[in-house]
């Protein structure tokens, strides 16, 4: 099966983990085509080479009507942005950030240009999904994003008391948030592993500046993101997991721990901005794992005298497919939106489509899964029950 496994010992933020899935990709030039040409407002990415420890891998660099924040300003994480330019009814928070984790860092823009003419416009989640409707992108990948950031959304509007219809993000934050999140969600389409796992998250460690006060880290918003997710932190001083990092995760990711058993094929390497002692990148490994070994250890199977076959053989298993059902049901839920909207039938059909290639690429696991346990136990016991039930199973998918 083919397994994406993203190593978050140095944290995980949209920027670095595009910049790894980017290295994964054969052609790379052009997807930063594709990918420029999704048609965000005002947005243009660059993968600029970049060294950590004697590591070389890449940083994705974007920059927003024509500028990137310049090194010894004051910076701002990208990812962070959704807290500097988050308000919520006259609620302002905001890093004053002393930490820039990310080589993506963003500073504030206090210079007189045409960025800093956008400065002052928010965007509600709607105008968000938007924003995202309208990108030159698949159906499947505006589904994603969409439901990526609306974790984000639902993690600040809870921090702050407000419904998310109350949440208003700062223009520019919001379309760095959009290019991290619309290019992981584009690899991911086209990388189309079978698997996603990550290691356990490093948070990092310390206090940030707010408009409301010191906080710790992770922020507020982020733990929120986090629950759920093995994390931990280290003496390394600031914030490693940024909002848009651990929203990727939490929407992508079926498990969390150590890499399985793998044969790796490739891996790429997404760049932070801070040197530290520890070498600050993402890591993401590509490879084949056998379904049922994951953390190092053989998953156990169940026993049924009746021929009754779980649908998976681990919580893990049983994890990824409830995961890819729940993306499924994402795809649906935006083809209801679309219809009510009037949406144009070429469209609301091409949507569908992605419904059903969800669903069926769920069935694959399933069947993939079934098949292997169910072949092995019928052959050493000579089963025809088993052998016909498989036989009726292979009918169904190829009416």
């Amino acid at each position: 099966m083919k397994t994406l496994y993203i190593d978050c010992s140095n944290g995980a933020a949209g920027d670095m983990l595009s910049a790894a899935l980017w290295e994964l990709v054969d052609d790379k030039e052009e997807f930063l085509k594709e990918l420029n040409g999704a048609g965000i407002p005002g947005v243009k990415t660059y993968a600029v080479p970049s060294v950590k420890c004697g590591v070389t891998g890449t940083h994705f660099k974007v920059e927003i009507y024509g500028e990137e924040e310049k090194p010894g300003e004051k910076v701002l994480a990208l990812d962070e942005k959704h807290h500097e330019y988050m308000h919520t009814h006259g609620i302002e928070h905001h890093h004053n950030v002393e930490h820039d984790h990310h080589e993506h860092d963003h500073q504030h823009k206090n210079m007189h240009s045409e960025a800093h003419a956008h400065d002052h416009h928010h965007s509600s989640f709607s105008d968000i999904e938007r924003i995202i409707h309208s990108l030159n992108v698949s159906e499947t990948v505006k589904t994603d994003a969409i439901n990526v950031y609306k974790l984000i959304a639902e993690a600040e509007s809870k921090v702050h008391g407000r419904t998310v219809v109350d949440v208003h993000f700062h223009e520019v934050g919001t379309k760095d948030a959009i290019a991290d999140i619309v290019a992981v969600a584009m690899l991911i389409e086209k990388l189309a592993p079978d698997y996603i796992l990550a290691s356990s998250v490093h948070t990092g460690s310390g206090k940030i500046k707010c408009a409301h006060g010191i906080l710790p880290v992770p922020a507020p918003a982020t733990s929120l993101l986090l629950q759920g997710i093995p994390v931990y932190s280290t003496d390394v001083q600031g914030e490693l997991c940024t909002p848009t990092g651990a929203a990727l995760l939490k929407y992508y990711v079926s498990n969390f721990g150590p890499m399985p058993v793998m044969n790796m094929e490739n891996i790429g390497y997404g760049m932070g901005a801070k040197d530290f002692e520890t070498a600050n990148y993402l890591r993401a490994i590509w490879g084949d794992s056998d379904a049922n070994i994951k953390n190092g250890y053989d998953a156990p199977h169940h026993k049924n005298p009746e021929h009754h076959h779980p649908v998976n053989h681990s919580a893990e298993q049983k994890k990824t497919v409830l995961n890819r059902i729940s993306r499924s049901i994402g795809h649906l839920e935006s083809v209801k939106r679309m219809v009510e909207d009037d949406r144009d039938a070429s469209e609301v059909l091409i949507q569908l489509s992605a419904v059903q290639s969800s669903i069926n690429s769920t069935s694959r696991v399933i069947i993939k899964e079934h098949f292997k346990h169910s072949i092995k136990k019928a052959a050493k016991t000579n089963d025809d029950k088993a052998f016909d039930n498989l036989y009726g199973i292979i009918d169904k998918f190829l009416k």
